[in-house]
């Protein structure tokens, strides 16, 4: 999952960056806004977090102009502005949650999950898998006259590596999006259902790709 993180303060962005970046994200980081600004609205990200005091562009700016553009990427603004009016301001301009500094870093990651997960599930439209047609919101795949039905997790799977538009995807993001913070990490649970879901799946399972060190992906040839 791609972030975009704008934050002036390189005290706190340093570090929130390194962890991120441990934590599997890729993260795009900018000190100021009018650089953070031109980067939303022209590349693809899961969520972006957003400081509101930026120089050349402040927050509240990159957050209306995103707005006016339908961005639909989550925004999360990080801000050392506890008031209310500010708060009420950021969601009135589209932003998705607020969290004020200082924050535990293990919070702020909960919060990108839960709301990229959200994100992924708003968007419920039909897809494709070569010529079969895939409804994640009964999750059931149709192909040649045929009815695959799928498990939620299987669906939801199938879902993720698709709207990554040829981005690949770890094990370990799905992991945290789409499982709870019980699971084992060190299991080859994503596995297993990757296997399975591509058996289910007959001859549309080849669209599903392995790349090596990087996860899965879904790819026409």
């Amino acid at each position: 999952m791609k972030i975009l993180y704008i934050e002036d303060e390189t005290a706190i962005a340093k570090p929130v960056k390194r962890v991120l970046e441990a934590k599997g994200f890729i993260v795009d980081y900018f000190d100021n806004g009018e650089e953070g600004l031109k980067n939303a609205l022209v590349n693809m990200y899961s969520c972006i977090l957003l400081d509101l005091n930026l120089p050349g562009v402040d927050g509240f700016s990159i957050a209306k102009k995103l707005k006016i553009e339908k961005i639909s990427t989550p925004v999360i603004i990080i801000t050392a502005r506890s008031n209310i009016e500010s708060k009420l301001t950021g969601f009135d301009l589209g932003a998705d949650d607020y969290i004020t500094k200082p924050f535990e870093i293990e919070e702020l990651i909960a919060r990108i999950n839960l709301r990229i997960r959200k994100s992924f599930l708003n968007q419920s439209e039909n897809l494709h898998i070569g010529k079969a047609v895939f409804d994640p919101k009964k999750n059931l795949v149709k192909y040649k006259n045929k009815s695959i039905t799928l498990s939620n997790k299987e669906s939801a799977i199938l879902e993720l590596i698709i709207r990554k538009n040829n981005e690949p995807v770890s094990a370990y993001q799905m992991l945290e999006l789409l499982w709870d913070t019980n699971a084992d990490l060190e299991t080859d649970t994503v596995k297993t259902h990757i296997k399975t879901l591509r058996k289910k799946l007959g001859p549309l399972g080849k669209f599903i790709k392995t790349i090596k060190g990087k996860g899965y992906l879904y790819y026409e040839d």
